[in-house]
């Protein structure tokens, strides 16, 4: 078994503080800071992030949620999964990725609460998909070649990787933004278009 992440003594008190106090929507960081004895707010929004990582928390609309209040109660599964750049997917999916990664970040089972190995984060570049997705915000990828209406996609089109819906209009198939200003793109029986898998989680960047 892997060796578990460790919680410090600020991570525990935040665990400790959540647990008592359900409802942290109306709470600055500031004075969840007083409550802890944190000497500064961003250092528990340091904190918070990383008991995201650790999968005690998840992050709802901007803000932080437990989901898991022992510190031992279940088994570990922690990896490193890797962080690709956009401008180095290239287009032939994961295999050519691979070759670029240069960055990973360590996620246990609890928080991707999927096939880790099929798992892996893109940085997002531009704001086509704002506000959900923004500028060098953290996106979990889960590897599949198929998806539903719904699903936010990596798609690989024309050589250009992409995060969009993927929606059908009129008998054709479109690359949809979420950002009003950007036209819809048709997908042509002649472009060259490959899903490398499906969005499943949105970290926000700080």
């Amino acid at each position: 078994m892997r060796e578990p992440l460790k919680l410090d003594d600020l991570q525990k008190k935040l665990i400790a503080f959540f647990k008592q106090n359900k409802n942290q929507e109306g709470l600055t960081l500031r004075e969840i800071a007083a409550n802890v004895w944190a000497n500064h707010p961003q250092t528990v929004l340091n904190k918070l992030n990383q008991l995201v990582f650790k999968g005690y928390f998840v992050k709802d609309n901007h803000w932080y949620r437990l989901i898991r209040e022992e510190f031992g109660s279940q088994q570990w599964d922690v990896v490193q999964l890797p962080i690709y750049w956009f401008a180095q997917c290239w287009n032939k999916g994961k295999a050519i990725i691979d070759e670029y990664s240069q960055e990973t970040i360590p996620v246990t089972a609890a928080f991707v609460w999927s096939d880790l190995s099929k798992c892996f984060f893109v940085r997002a570049k531009g704001n086509s998909m704002e506000p959900k997705i923004q500028d060098w915000d953290l996106i979990l990828i889960r590897q599949q070649d198929d998806y539903q209406e719904y699903d936010y996609v990596l798609v690989l089109h024309n050589q250009l990787p992409k995060l969009k819906k993927i929606i059908k209009e009129n008998g054709k198939y479109m690359l949809e933004s979420i950002n009003r200003f950007f036209d819809k793109v048709e997908i042509s029986p002649f472009d060259e278009t490959k899903i490398i898998g499906v969005v499943k989680k949105i970290i926000k960047s700080l």
